[in-house]
């Protein structure tokens, strides 16, 4: 069985760490997403090789699939990050930014790979027993980018996942600081992607058509 990293927190000293689960685990939990008629189906995980058991499991769902780009400052176009990898139409990879949307120091990239940027420095969050804390990386990003998918979903009931994804990609803000970094260019745009205000070119279709197909 492949393994995979779930990233767990320290939170009374601000140190992060990673236990391990299984790729079997994790088509197991899409899956039953899939069978319970979920909608957005968000993975603030990675790691492990690729399995056409995991891609078959997201090439199957109904749902907007949203995956964590990594956190390893890496280039995905050159050295594949799963799930976000995987080219799945229905998938959004998401890339990490910061308070000046430029690309977070840690966060992976790929012109091809990565669809977009959504914040993910110094995210302050809900943590175990009722409290708050502030943490970063694109596993903070990815909640963002499943937030508006839902909120896009909501007010649309017939779109279906390739629609929302579509209207994600196509109303992000571009910045110079993405562009050659993640395929839009941009940043999440909550706002434009509800209104469907059109702010970049149609990039719908790279992530499947420009990545090699396994």
């Amino acid at each position: 069985k492949t393994a995979y990293e779930i990233y767990q927190c320290d939170w009374s000293s601000d140190v992060c760490s990673s236990d391990l689960g299984t790729t079997a685990d994790a088509v197991e939990a899409i899956l039953y997403a899939n069978a319970n008629g979920a909608h957005v189906i968000n993975n603030s995980w990675g790691g492990g090789a690729y399995s056409q058991a995991l891609k078959d499991a997201i090439d199957a769902s109904p749902a907007v699939v949203v995956c964590a780009a990594g956190n390893d400052g890496a280039n995905n176009d050159t050295t594949a990050s799963y799930p976000s990898n995987y080219t799945s139409a229905n998938l959004i990879a998401v890339a990490a930014t910061d308070d000046t949307d430029s690309l977070a120091s840690f966060s992976n990239y790929g012109v091809t790979t990565v669809d977009l940027g959504a914040p993910g420095v110094n995210i302050y969050s809900t943590i175990p027993n009722g409290s708050y804390a502030s943490y970063s990386g694109t596993s903070m990003a990815t909640p963002h980018v499943s937030g508006v998918a839902g909120l896009v979903k909501s007010l649309n009931p017939g779109f279906t996942n390739l629609e929302i994804r579509s209207r994600i990609l196509n109303t992000v803000d571009p910045k110079g600081s993405l562009s050659g970094k993640v395929a839009t260019g941009g940043r999440l745009n909550a706002f434009s992607a509800l209104t469907g205000t059109v702010t970049a070119p149609d990039r719908s279709e790279e992530h499947t058509s420009e990545l090699q197909s396994h």
